[in-house]
């Protein structure tokens, strides 16, 4: 039992929430006002008309992770890089095209090929897989987890590094999709929209250089929180814009 539960918290810690219900819809509602007529017929014609079901299409990965049927999209959502490691090398960072820059070629290729209900599947995760590789901590360390197994102090509790970024500066940004997406479609922002492995080497940089400046067990300092602010804004604001332009260029 000891062992189940080891290997448990092993595989499953992993697999944790992506900017959070708040963020990938933030991130969502931004893109679906920057996606071409096209796009937006290409993409109603798989989920549905309207925003909405877009917006409701960005948290379907995570809603779906307690179902053992899906229990192979698990490792999709991240990629682990060595902490040195100034480049994705795919088979040292992705062994058998189990990690989020593989996942998302993938899944584009069958959103333009595949069957009308492979189609489904894979829109849904592209939606949501292009905002998790913009949260530093989704292309983190092997060994904390992404920063599952490091924690700090905030607002009086402990929370891992991992949630802190997922959730609580999300939060910290704006509290209601609407004005989220307002304010990251008034970022004017230069992206690259091509790659998604520079994506995650961009996401790594920041976890490295800068995510982990809060000591383990300490509250962040007022610096930390606005360095943090300020890097959570950009990487919205980059998923939002680089969703919209790949699902432009998609068909």
């Amino acid at each position: 039992m000891k062992n189940f539960l080891f290997v448990c918290l092993l595989v499953c810690s992993q697999w944790t929430l992506g900017f959070s219900d708040l963020g990938h819809k933030m991130v969502a509602a931004a893109a679906w006002e920057q996606l071409t007529p096209f796009a937006k017929q290409s993409v109603e014609r798989v989920l549905g008309m309207g925003k909405e079901h877009f917006i409701e299409a960005s948290t379907w990965a995570d809603r779906i992770k307690s179902n053992e049927d899906f229990n192979y999209l698990k490792p999709l959502h991240y990629v682990n890089m060595p902490k040195d490691a100034l480049s994705y090398v795919k088979s040292r960072d992705c062994k058998n095209d189990k990690c989020v820059v593989q996942a998302i070629k993938k899944f584009s290729d069958i959103a333009r090929t595949g069957s009308d209900k492979e189609k489904t599947l894979a829109l849904r995760m592209l939606i949501h897989l292009i905002a998790d590789v913009h949260q530093p901590l989704h292309a983190g360390l092997y060994e904390d987890r992404g920063g599952n197994w490091y924690e700090i102090k905030y607002q009086g509790k402990s929370v891992t590094l991992h949630k802190f970024w997922d959730n609580h500066l999300v939060k910290r940004f704006d509290k209601q999709v609407a004005s989220g997406a307002q304010k990251i479609l008034e970022n004017q922002i230069t992206v690259n929209t091509s790659n998604p492995a520079r994506w995650a080497e961009e996401s790594h940089e920041i976890s490295v250089n800068s995510v982990y400046l809060v000591p383990e067990n300490h509250v962040p300092s007022d610096e930390y929180l606005s360095m943090a602010d300020e890097i959570m804004e950009k990487q919205l604001s980059r998923a939002a814009w680089r969703l919209a332009m790949h699902l432009n260029t998609l068909w």
